[in-house]
């Protein structure tokens, strides 16, 4: 019956005069809802990722001299330009990503919105009649590698930063999710016309991953992805002799909660139902999902019993949950599930779904694990809906050594509890980059304007709202502090 969605690609592109490939041979792209091929695209080589990288230098050359005011002219036109094509971003996202359709489209809006927020966020308050601004000379070329779940706002989390310091940025996205990134460099190239190429796009998998990092051309990285990623491209910037600017690495979360016994039966029923978003979001497959909650023994049994019964009746829509990415990601899934058996636990629902209907996508029921005690399983980030529940009989003392515990515990812990000698204690002793406390959607809400930034194996350094955006993506050499008086009228040019 043929591709049923090669009338949707083909008719995205040719709206953005992207010519499709017709060859074989290159990276395949899969759609997740239902395993069908989408297209093979060429990857880049050696050659190519020199040649793109250098690109990028040379226009980042012409691009550093231009005064910010230009420079926010065109990250302007840019956010405009990716609210003008929001259809067919959204569509791709659906299509490559396995997103819901409100998801992807939220996460399109997300995308512009950042453009904009950054821009925002990196001028001064006025002290009238004053209009202030601090200005640092850019690092140069930015490598940015992206991972498959937020295929297109996450980039924006590093293009937009690293455009407005005046740099260039060489684009690595997911294997899994190429083509909304090729979509996003045509809008690119529309937005920024003759300075298109301080934006180029790598298409291939780990090897040109690698090749991005390792070039001496390349003067930082921004990287989201797996621990054991993080771990390789720290390695390949230790071979580097430009490896002086810190590279910006988010690396996931094993992110867990501690639910109080100190607590209303009400504020329990709450906690509970906020949890869930953080569970179910994007299908357990955001680095701020909650994957391990630790529960007072004297509760336990009753947040058992209520997470059950609202897992078995939520909505998918409602917390865009659909299919895994891939078969990987099942595999995994069924991994982690036998091992918890394996170490003790029980496992509640996780059926697979749809196997009739979609052989080849990966449709699943959210799992619980109940595991009478921590175990190895749960040192382990599983990237899907299985949620570890533990008990503690203790104090809140006993409860953070437990969420602790894991190396990759790193990026958010919440807790829920209407004690504030446990919530001072919790602040003071949490481990990760982000404490979040009565979270109306548990661990999926880091703190806004705070920065977005990981602890231990959880990544280091922070992008997203950072309190000063531009940090990262400058060289700390020297500072240009200015202080235009607005009452002068500028008009003799």
């Amino acid at each position: 019956m043929g591709n049923p969605h090669q009338s949707t690609i083909s008719r995205i592109f040719n709206q953005l005069s992207i010519s499709v490939p017709t060859g074989s041979g290159g990276l395949v792209v899969t759609a997740p809802s239902d395993g069908v091929h989408l297209v093979e695209w060429p990857c880049d080589t050696t050659a190519s990722v020199a040649d793109k990288v250098q690109r990028v230098k040379a226009a980042q050359i012409l691009w550093a001299v231009q005064p910010r005011s230009q420079r926010i002219v065109r990250m302007e036109a840019l956010s405009a330009h990716i609210r003008q094509y929001r259809e067919q971003l959204a569509e791709c996202i659906q299509l490559e990503g396995g997103k819901t359709p409100k998801e992807a489209g939220g996460e399109v809006d997300s995308s512009a919105d950042v453009l904009l927020k950054t821009i925002k966020n990196t001028t001064l308050a006025e002290l009238p009649p004053m209009l202030r601004c601090k200005e640092r000379p850019p690092v140069g070329v930015v490598g940015l590698i992206t991972s498959f779940n937020f295929p297109l706002v996450v980039a924006n989390w590093t293009v937009a930063p690293a455009l407005l310091a005046a740099n260039g940025v060489v684009w690595k996205p997911s294997e899994k999710t190429p083509l909304t990134a090729i979509i996003y460099k045509a809008i690119f190239d529309k937005a920024f016309g003759e300075y298109k190429d301080l934006l180029q796009v790598l298409i291939g998998g780990r090897e040109v991953g690698a090749h991005l990092v390792s070039s001496e051309a390349v003067d930082m990285v921004s990287a989201t992805g797996s621990v054991a990623m993080g771990e390789g491209i720290k390695a390949l910037l230790l071979k580097k002799k430009n490896n002086a600017i810190q590279p910006i690495l988010e690396l996931g979360g094993n992110n867990g909660i501690i639910m109080s016994h100190k607590l209303s039966k009400e504020h329990l029923e709450w906690a509970l139902s906020a949890l869930l978003n953080s569970f179910l979001g994007t299908t357990g497959q955001r680095c701020t999902n909650t994957r391990r909650l630790i529960v007072h023994t004297s509760i336990y049994d009753q947040v058992v019993t209520f997470l059950t019964q609202k897992i078995s009746q939520f909505n998918w829509d409602e917390f865009g949950y659909n299919a895994l990415i891939n078969a990987d990601a099942f595999k995994r899934f069924e991994a982690a599930k036998q091992q918890a058996v394996n170490e003790g636990g029980s496992i509640v629902m996780g059926k697979r779904l749809k196997a009739d209907e979609f052989p080849d996508a990966y449709y699943i029921e959210p799992a619980l694990a109940l595991m009478p005690k921590h175990s190895a399983v749960m040192d382990e980030e599983t990237f899907a809906p299985l949620l570890f529940i533990t008990p503690y009989k203790g104090d809140i003392t006993e409860a953070i050594t437990l969420v602790n515990q894991p190396a990759n515990a790193g990026l958010v812990n919440g807790i829920y509890t209407q004690s504030q000698q446990e919530v001072d204690f919790f602040a003071a002793h949490n481990q990760a980059g982000h404490s979040v406390i009565n979270s109306p959607k548990g661990t999926g809400t880091p703190a806004f304007d705070m920065g977005f930034g990981g602890n231990k194996a959880s990544g280091e350094g922070e992008i997203l709202n950072a309190v000063d955006p531009l940090a990262a993506f400058t060289r700390h050499t020297h500072y240009s502090r200015i202080a235009q008086n607005k009452d002068i009228v500028m008009n003799q040019d």
